[in-house]
């Protein structure tokens, strides 16, 4: 049976991440029926992106219609199967922000090698975390519980590394979008909507994160008090 007390912090949460949720589809299905006014397609604007900027990246097709994404790892630029063919405002401000982030790892930026760093760390100590957390609770070795806490609030600290690298990628996207005129100066507010929203997901995430952490420290401190 789920602690009643669950809802008052799980509620709040899940509401910001459909509303995050809805308005980005929105954003995106409104300005993915505009067209750029350029006349290129989101796969050609990440060529033109990656030949300008001289990228030691390969670009591939994924067959996902919103598969656009970049891995590090093995420094591939997926490209979206609907960006093939697609020239709206929408799907070349996606391309752009995936290439914001290619810069920011040949630049070597800060908070992105951070937030690289830690997306193992963070996948490994929240798991340790949950399993010492509750095993502390039920044997009431509470330090124990204290110590996946702790872990635990990796999670937090991830999203909020990954909020500012989402927003400087949107930042660089769009310079790219200016600096190789991908989309008319006239329709460039629509392009910057979408990735605010996309942004706006990040937030959400990063507010549910902290109200589930706090969740956990309420459920330690009511079971330390009995």
């Amino acid at each position: 049976m789920i602690d009643s007390m669950y809802w008052y912090f799980a509620i709040p949460g899940l509401l910001l991440t459909i509303v995050s949720q809805l308005y980005v589809k929105y954003m995106f299905y409104r300005y993915s029926s505009e067209d750029s006014g350029k006349n290129i397609t989101g796969e050609e604007a990440a060529n033109i992106i990656c030949d300008g900027e001289n990228f030691p990246v390969d670009i591939t097709i994924d067959q996902n219609p919103l598969g656009d994404h970049f891995d590090p790892v093995n420094d591939v630029v997926r490209v979206s199967q609907r960006n093939r063919e697609s020239r709206s405002v929408a799907d070349i401000a996606i391309v752009a922000h995936e290439f914001g982030h290619v810069q920011q790892k040949f630049s070597s930026t800060f908070v992105y090698r951070i937030r690289q760093f830690m997306v193992p760390v963070t996948n490994i100590s929240t798991q340790i975390g949950y399993i010492l957390f509750f095993l502390g609770l039920a044997l009431s070795i509470f330090r124990l519980s204290e110590i996946g806490l702790v872990l635990f609030s990796t999670s937090v600290i991830f999203c909020l590394v990954t909020l500012p690298v989402e927003l400087d990628a949107s930042r660089r996207g769009m310079e790219f979008i200016k600096k190789y005129n991908l989309i008319t100066k006239e329709k460039r507010d629509g392009a910057k909507s979408v990735l605010t929203a996309a942004a706006f997901t990040y937030l959400a995430g990063l507010l549910s994160s902290i109200l589930n952490l706090l969740y956990y420290v309420n459920m330690f401190n009511q079971r330390k008090k009995k």
